[in-house]
């Protein structure tokens, strides 16, 4: 799914060399048009030229293709073959697309040394995935020292490009006071950031920063108003069946020390939150 998702990343950020004779982007958009009709015949003969020339995107789209997107009856030699000619003209996406492969062994042989490279090369120009990827690799120590400074900077990084978990990786760091002096104000700043894009986990950290008053003023219905949201916005259905157990528990917790009054209120306010609009 990463891969497919870093597709539709591409395809709104537009990036690809001009072409002299027309514009490739709007032939892209006709492949990508033909095959969301199913009609890959057309899509095939409408990428694929422009694939052949050089075209990152066009061969990136093939890549996502060929590995099933659509419905298109996947052919995983097509799609690394692709792919990796994406990568190698220089679209992030794609060098991502091909980090991913490496790191989780997925039609490659696992290999956290060429997951490495390529994350890095996407990560330089700027791509948040993979900055919150390096990440999480030099503070697990997979492939690489852990070293939490250099995770720390590679979260930073992509919470700053936007992505919810990076912020939420990175409030964690501030929180935790790993690879960086801890800071209770800046994580609830990064949590807050994470949030108002609907992220269950940092709901949780605020969740959790109100009950002990880290970085806010304590507050019970404030930890009881985002752990509810927390539960409201985690994917039940994708996550281990104790995320759902846990959130339970904590709910029961706060409540036990709680008055009806301060639950009814929370709920109130949970059921009334709306992430903040961005300026």
């Amino acid at each position: 799914m990463r891969f497919i998702r870093a597709l539709f990343f591409a395809l709104t950020l537009g990036t690809a060399p001009v072409f002299a004779a027309t514009d490739p982007m709007e032939v892209v958009q006709q492949g990508y048009e033909a095959a969301q009709k199913h009609d890959y015949d057309a899509a095939l003969k409408i990428m694929t030229p422009l694939a052949e020339s050089g075209h990152g995107m066009a061969q990136y789209f093939l890549a996502t293709l060929y590995e099933g997107a659509f419905g298109f009856k996947p052919n995983l030699v097509e799609a690394n073959i692709w792919l990796r000619r994406s990568a190698e003209s220089g679209l992030m996406q794609a060098q991502a697309s091909l980090g991913d492969k490496y790191y989780d062994g997925r039609g490659v042989p696992q290999d956290f040394a060429q997951a490495l490279k390529w994350y890095k090369l996407s990560a330089d120009q700027g791509f948040a995935p993979p900055q919150n990827t390096l990440g999480e690799m030099y503070e697990l120590g997979r492939g690489v020292p852990e070293d939490p400074r250099i995770a720390f900077s590679y979260y930073i990084k992509a919470a700053e490009n936007g992505l919810a978990l990076g912020q939420v990786n990175a409030g964690r760091m501030y929180a935790m006071g790993s690879g960086v002096t801890k800071d209770d104000l800046m994580a609830v700043e990064y949590f807050r950031m994470a949030v108002n894009q609907k992220s269950a986990a940092a709901a949780i950290w605020l969740g959790s920063a109100y009950e002990t008053g880290s970085g806010v003023k304590k507050d019970l219905v404030q930890a009881y108003m985002w752990t509810l949201i927390a539960n409201k916005h985690a994917d039940l259905r994708q996550t281990p069946a104790d995320f759902a157990s846990g959130l339970g528990a904590i709910l029961d917790n706060l409540r036990y020390n709680m008055t009806p009054d301060q639950v009814a209120q929370a709920e109130k306010l949970a059921a009334a939150w709306k992430p903040e609009q961005k300026k």
